[in-house]
């Protein structure tokens, strides 16, 4: 089922949640609303589900204006931050609940539910209340629970935030791997960009109720729309200056071949990713400030130009810089992206 979010508007007083925010998901899709605290990802999330009004725009669902529906009569599954599981009601109760309300028949909802837990790896724990569950095995019975209505679109907000960072990883699998299973339509609020990455299909990077780009995974983090974007989706170093004819030359005078800009824009800076950099003869100007074991590799903190901070990681095996050491850094012109400020 196709969504379509049209130029949201929420204003709480004279602070706007929503300023105009627009994103799609096409049937089958996965796309995470990713960004800041505060940038409007749960707002854009309640007013699809209708717990909140906007003041103005559109959600349509399939084609259909979901905007004078009852959250109830929207067909949206949710699985919110905390599970929201009922704490009296066995697993198979929990997740039959929604089935129950539809007035589904008793036989036909023991076999729904048999169903969702064997989906959600949970079967033979039926019996069990959410008190006697992991985080783990929480989580994916509100999945379970959302997921035996067969919603035309399922909305989760931060689902797997209350897991440790080794449960969370293995997680992010499982549920990327269900949700290709089950084919539905899927939005989901994080902050962790990882989290993204891993889920979704396309990611909505959000800032002050805006959705500045919406893009796959390697389009938003290769081709940011804007410097924010550039700067919130992993490591990066952004140097300011003039380009002409393929050449960047930054404002410390270093001159650095790159493609033109694929987006028009009054102004960009040159952004360099920092894995992409490596030590050469010629190049970026820059001092060692100090280096950091980081388990997986070895990183170098750099004062680039005198004015820009960035951490590289440096080459396995090679000699490590000490404090105070000069020298210079390089990276192919393919590598280089002019992209726009904000």
């Amino acid at each position: 089922m196709s969504l379509e979010v049209q130029n949201l508007v929420r204003r709480f007083g004279r602070a706007a949640a929503l300023d105009g925010a627009s994103l799609d998901a096409q049937p089958g899709e996965v796309v995470a609303l990713l960004g800041p605290s505060g940038c409007g990802k749960t707002t854009t999330l309640r007013v699809i589900a209708g717990f909140e009004q906007a003041d103005s725009g559109h959600v349509l669902l399939g084609g259909q204006d979901l905007s004078r529906l009852p959250p109830h009569r929207r067909d949206i599954g949710l699985v919110f931050q905390d599970y929201a599981l009922f704490p009296h009601m066995t697993v198979a109760d929990n997740v039959g609940y929604g089935l129950r309300r539809r007035g589904m028949a008793a036989p036909a909802r023991a076999a729904r539910v048999a169903d969702m837990l064997e989906l959600v790896r949970l079967s033979g724990l039926e019996a069990r209340r959410p008190a006697q569950l992991s985080g783990g095995q929480q989580q994916r019975v509100a999945l379970a629970r959302a997921l035996a209505i067969a919603p035309r679109l399922l909305l989760l907000d931060e689902p797997l935030s209350n897991l440790d960072a080794r449960l969370r990883a293995t997680l992010q699998l499982e549920l990327r791997q269900i949700l290709s299973q089950v084919g539905t339509t899927t939005l989901i609020v994080t902050h962790d960009q990882e989290e993204a990455m891993a889920l979704a299909d396309r990611i909505a990077i959000m800032r002050q109720g805006r959705v500045l780009q919406l893009g796959t995974p390697r389009e938003v983090c290769e081709e940011p729309a804007t410097r924010f974007v550039a700067e919130f989706l992993g490591r990066a170093l952004w140097l300011e200056g003039e380009y002409a004819d393929g050449v960047f030359t930054t404002r410390g005078g270093t001159r650095m071949p790159c493609p033109p800009p694929r987006l028009r824009a009054a102004r960009h800076g040159l952004l360099l990713r920092p894995h992409l950099l490596r030590p050469a003869e010629e190049g970026l100007p820059a001092v060692v400030i100090g280096a950091q074991f980081r388990g997986h590799a070895m990183q170098v903190a750099l004062m680039v130009e005198e004015r820009v901070p960035v951490v590289v990681d440096w080459p396995h095996g090679a000699v490590l810089p000490r404090p105070g050491e000069a020298l210079r850094l390089w990276a192919d012109a393919g590598e280089a992206r002019l992209v726009a400020e904000d």
